[in-house]
């Protein structure tokens, strides 16, 4: 299945890229396997992103988003879905 991911900074300044699409095998994946394949698929992404899948640490550094709604690591995702891939904010 291809998913769009729409892709805002870090991830965007990254990969040089505002969007891409990726291939994930099946008609359905966990949020957690699209992760994992788009590390695989962009290891420059690595330094960012957690390989442990640890939730605290994936949303320390990734805020993913679909149909305005924050996305978990066990959540179906699906043919054709737009996900957003925010970092995520900090501050004082």
């Amino acid at each position: 299945m291809i998913i769009k991911i729409k892709l805002f900074p870090p991830y965007s300044t990254i990969l040089n890229k505002k969007e891409i699409n990726l291939e994930v095998e099946g008609t359905s994946a966990s949020f957690k396997d699209v992760l994992k394949e788009f590390m695989k698929k962009y290891p420059q992404v690595k330094d960012l992103l957690p390989s442990d899948e640890d939730r605290d640490r994936v949303y320390g550094n990734l805020v993913p988003v679909r149909n305005g709604k924050v996305i978990f690591l066990n959540e179906e995702i699906f043919e054709n879905d737009v996900i957003d891939f925010f970092g995520s904010l900090s501050g004082g």
